[in-house]
């Protein structure tokens, strides 16, 4: 399975390495926008938010930036965009895994 997931990132490199340097700038925008809210979640004294963050930032973030957007706007936006950045190679890798664990095996 991992070989053939490799072979497919090799053989496409052409959309694999765009989309991989896109993600990497959404996963650092991420990192700020997680630790934006983390602070704001605690400085508000909202602990179990804080928490969430802390622990399970992927899906705690967006969840305190819908249900709290007036706190710190501009972390909810820094999380918002790099989740939008980062979901493309997420999506394509996701889809490949499920490639490579459909495929049949290799005879030995």
């Amino acid at each position: 399975m991992l070989n053939t997931l490799l072979e497919f990132y090799i053989e496409h490199q052409w959309l694999a390495l765009p989309l991989a340097m896109l993600s990497a700038v959404g996963v650092g925008i991420l990192w700020m926008g997680w630790l934006s809210l983390m602070l704001t979640a605690f400085g508000q004294r909202r602990w179990l938010w804080g928490f969430a963050i802390l622990l399970l930032p992927v899906p705690a973030s967006p969840c305190f930036a819908l249900r709290h957007p007036t706190l710190n706007p501009w972390a909810n936006r820094l999380v918002l965009w790099g989740l939008l950045l980062a979901l493309p190679i997420l999506m394509l890798t996701g889809w490949w895994g499920w490639l490579a664990l459909t495929q049949a095996a290799p005879a030995a």
